[in-house]
């Protein structure tokens, strides 16, 4: 009986009819009549009215801007068809830093993201939520037929790495327990409250929810294009955080399409509530307009939560939230901080991204910045400045609070003397482009052709572009 008034009944009727049933019956009728005053509130109709047009206007915009997802409702045919052999070594294969989507196809790809979720889903506080293989599948599969394949960094591989790379230092920060721990240099963390006292498995499970939908949909091309070419989707979020805004809604609704939103929580829930909050903040958090903005709070924050003895329930949730923004603003960047050979990839593949859009926008009679021009960006001085300037800033920042990352910032300081030398080495530069570095004969860079991943600032004369948003 209370779960169908939970579920909103007006009232719960028992069979047979008794005399008694009835009379109860009549009460409730008269009490819930039509002319009554819950049903004269002009303002409950309106917003009744105004979200029934917002599901229409959810679907116009998934109809319009985003790939089409997989026509069958179960994409059963999709289902990677993997060994238990393959199956073991790509589980091995994300529990590494050294790991990269290159050489993998599709299948692969998606079955690498089913094994971190089947892996966290394992935890004894989210096997409530007790989602199906199927159904983890079927969501998996149809999110990353929104990924543009065409896309030479912004795809589903790219996804993939940032949500591996977010999985690998949960583990680092022992917030998970999934992965032999990486050597660090460092002591214990510099935070009175570990991370995993901060981080409980839902804020994890969200946050890596945000991870692999954080640039679904993606274009190709920046939000400063979408505003200077009055794109819709720039009027419809004023020009802030567009990109941002787009990839959010429409992994909310490939959510809400395969029952894991239902399986959170009623979306009056507080369950609900503080999934969606972790999700959409940890999306917008990728939007490199406001790298610096999140970089002056990343540095406030150790102190002021070191000198805190006791925190209420609402500090708690901000503070977690910021850690889920720096984690996820780090793993989305975490190219520049992987082994050099995976580095250098990626490097190549956002560059081509770059210069891509700005082929267009010469095409199109629109200003085109030197790091989008084909015939000025230099790929060795676009890593050197982008780590200088934003990348390293940042994860010295977190590793302040989170010190068990300091394995992420030494490798990137080593691929920045990897890069100064390559420049001094070079005796005559070219665009990076047009001749993409020549790799060592090596299948592991065997790239399928819908691969692609991360980053999307850089830097122009020691400063953090705003133009070079995601």
């Amino acid at each position: 009986m209370l779960d169908c008034i939970h579920a909103g009944a007006t009232d719960y009727l028992l069979k047979p009819l008794y005399l008694n049933v009835i009379k109860t019956l009549f009460l409730k009728l008269h009490r819930c009549q039509p002319d009554s005053n819950m049903h004269e509130n002009p303002l409950c109709d309106r917003i009744n009215e105004m979200n029934s047009k917002d599901t229409h206007l959810s679907k116009i915009l998934m109809d319009v801007f985003v790939p089409k997802t997989t026509k069958a409702t179960t994409a059963r045919d999709a289902y990677p068809n993997i060994s238990k052999k393959r199956s073991a070594e790509l589980k091995s294969r994300i529990a590494s830093w050294d790991f990269s989507p290159f050489g993998l196809n599709q299948q692969e790809l998606i079955h690498c993201v089913y094994l971190i979720f089947e892996q966290v889903l394992t935890l004894p506080e989210l096997k409530h939520l007790d989602i199906k293989t199927a159904q983890l599948y079927d969501f998996i599969i149809d999110l990353a037929s929104v990924y543009h394949d065409e896309n030479p960094y912004h795809n589903f591989a790219h996804a993939v790495d940032v949500l591996q790379c977010l999985f690998f230092m949960l583990c680092e920060l022992s917030v998970l327990p999934f992965t032999k721990k990486h050597k660090s240099n460092s002591s214990s963390s510099k935070l009175n409250r570990k991370p995993q006292d901060l981080l409980r498995p839902k804020d994890v499970f969200a946050l890596l929810i945000a991870a692999i939908g954080h640039d679904a949909a993606h274009p190709g091309v920046n939000n400063m294009f979408l505003i200077n070419s009055s794109n819709p989707l720039a009027t419809l979020y004023n020009d802030r955080s567009v990109l941002e805004s787009l990839h959010s809604m429409t992994l909310f609704q490939l959510l809400n399409k395969h029952g894991i939103i239902q399986l959170v929580g009623d979306t009056k829930s507080a369950e609900y509530r503080e999934f969606r909050k972790t999700v959409v903040s940890s999306i917008l958090a990728t939007d490199m307009s406001l790298h610096l903005e999140y970089v002056t709070k990343i540095k406030e924050q150790a102190t002021r939560v070191n000198s805190m003895d006791t925190m209420s329930e609402q500090q708690q949730e901000s503070e977690r939230n910021l850690i889920c923004s720096a984690l996820i603003k780090c793993a989305d960047i975490s190219n520049v901080a992987r082994p050099f050979r995976w580095g250098a990839k990626w490097a190549e593949l956002l560059v081509e991204e770059f210069v891509c859009q700005g082929d267009l926008e010469k095409e199109l009679g629109m200003p085109v910045l030197p790091m989008n021009d084909r015939d000025q960006v230099i790929l060795e001085d676009s890593q050197i400045g982008f780590i200088r300037f934003v990348a390293l800033d940042l994860f010295q920042n977190v590793r302040e609070i989170l010190c068990d990352i300091s394995f992420a910032v030494d490798q990137m300081q080593a691929n920045l003397k990897q890069w100064e030398t390559r420049k001094n080495t070079l005796t005559v530069h070219d665009s990076g482009v047009a001749n993409l570095i020549e790799h060592e004969a090596d299948e592991d860079f065997d790239v399928v052709s819908n691969t692609s991943t991360t980053q999307m600032m850089m830097v122009e004369t020691g400063k953090l572009s705003s133009q070079a948003q995601h």
